[in-house]
């Protein structure tokens, strides 16, 4: 760093920390969003089991009942899993979207009657 000599340089010099600390300030906002957006699974998931019940419910069902169809996706993939091991290639390949339909139909029913 050189010796600041004069008015000139003093100015010269500040403005340049200035806009070191905007750049710095940028980054750092960047960064700060990038870790948001890794937790905000984890922020929804807090919001959820904060509300109240109808709330909870309301808001699984308004948010396209994501939470829902992941976990009902999931509880058949597991049970047919086991069910299905000896099955027939057809049966593997129709039973799942039978049964996926039938559980998002089910869902629909309930956002109808809770809304």
């Amino acid at each position: 760093m050189n010796k600041i000599k004069n008015y000139e340089d003093l100015v010269a010099h500040r403005r340049r920390l200035e806009t070191n600390l905007r750049s710095q300030k940028s980054y750092l906002n960047h960064r700060v969003d990038l870790i948001k957006e890794k937790f905000e699974p984890i922020s929804k998931v807090v919001a959820f089991f904060k509300s109240d019940k109808k709330t909870k419910v309301n808001t699984l069902i308004n948010n396209g009942s994501s939470l829902l169809k992941i976990g009902s996706t999931a509880g058949i993939d597991m049970l047919l899993q086991r069910r299905l091991s000896k099955a027939g290639w057809l049966t593997k390949l129709v039973l799942p979207f039978v049964l996926r339909f039938a559980a998002a139909r089910t869902l629909e029913k309930v956002e109808h009657k809770t809304v």
